[in-house]
Parts: structure tokens; C-alpha cells; sequence
């Protein structure tokens, strides 16, 4: 079973409605479609790198972007399925404010100055 995370799923959806906007040029109607190339490379785990570099030289910039792109957010998905997996304790701490944060102002640490000292 292949995982595709929606992040990914998202951005393809963002360069096919980039593509179809009126208002944008060929060349850039071209980017917009390398990059897409390039995440659904990542997606299925593909390296097509050596052929648009050869074929698609003009877009090899917005290939590679997508490409590493899509890899980052493959990366990341993965680690964070990886660790809320991990039994109770051992995976990500919450974010929690400061203790005294919930303190009454007078409670609450007063500000230190720090500046350079004179010699």
C-alpha cells in the first residue's frame, strides 16, 4: 500500500490550477508543469532527473524544485507518522506554554537587559 500524503496531494492540485489560469504564459504554464512532474516523481518515488535535464533543459530548475520538494515532504509525513506510532512517552512532547504563563503579572519573571558592557 502506497501512502500519499495529502500535502503533496495539495500542491499538485495548486500547479494544475496554475496551469489553467488564463493570465499565465507559456513558459510559465511549463514551470508550473515540471514541477508538478517533479512532485509526482517524488510521490512515486522516481527519478527522472538525468531525462529532463536532457529533454526539458529550459524547466530543469522547476523539475528539481518539485522533485526535493516532494522528497522533504515525504521526509517529514513519514517522520511524523513514525513517531506518533511510538508507544506513550517515547514519541513527540506536546507543546505546552511556560509554567508561568497562566501566572497573575505580578507573578510572571521581570524582563533582563542585556547590553554590552564598556571597556
Amino acid at each position: 500500500m502506497q501512502y500519499e500524503p495529502s500535502n503533496i496531494i495539495s500542491r499538485i492540485e495548486w500547479c494544475r490550477f496554475q496551469q489553467r489560469l488564463h493570465t499565465v504564459t507559456r513558459d510559465e504554464r511549463a514551470g508550473w508543469m515540471a514541477e508538478e512532474a517533479g512532485l509526482v516523481d517524488a510521490l512515486d518515488r522516481r527519478d527522472r532527473i538525468a531525462f529532463m535535464r536532457e529533454e526539458h533543459s529550459s524547466q530543469f530548475i522547476r523539475y528539481l524544485c518539485g522533485l526535493e520538494d516532494g522528497r522533504a515532504l515525504l521526509r517529514l509525513s513519514n517522520r511524523l507518522l513514525w513517531d506518533r506510532a511510538r508507544p506513550d512517552g517515547l514519541g513527540l512532547t506536546p507543546i505546552t506554554p511556560p509554567a508561568w504563563v497562566d501566572r497573575p503579572s505580578s507573578r510572571a519573571p521581570s524582563r533582563v537587559h542585556v547590553g554590552r558592557s564598556r571597556r
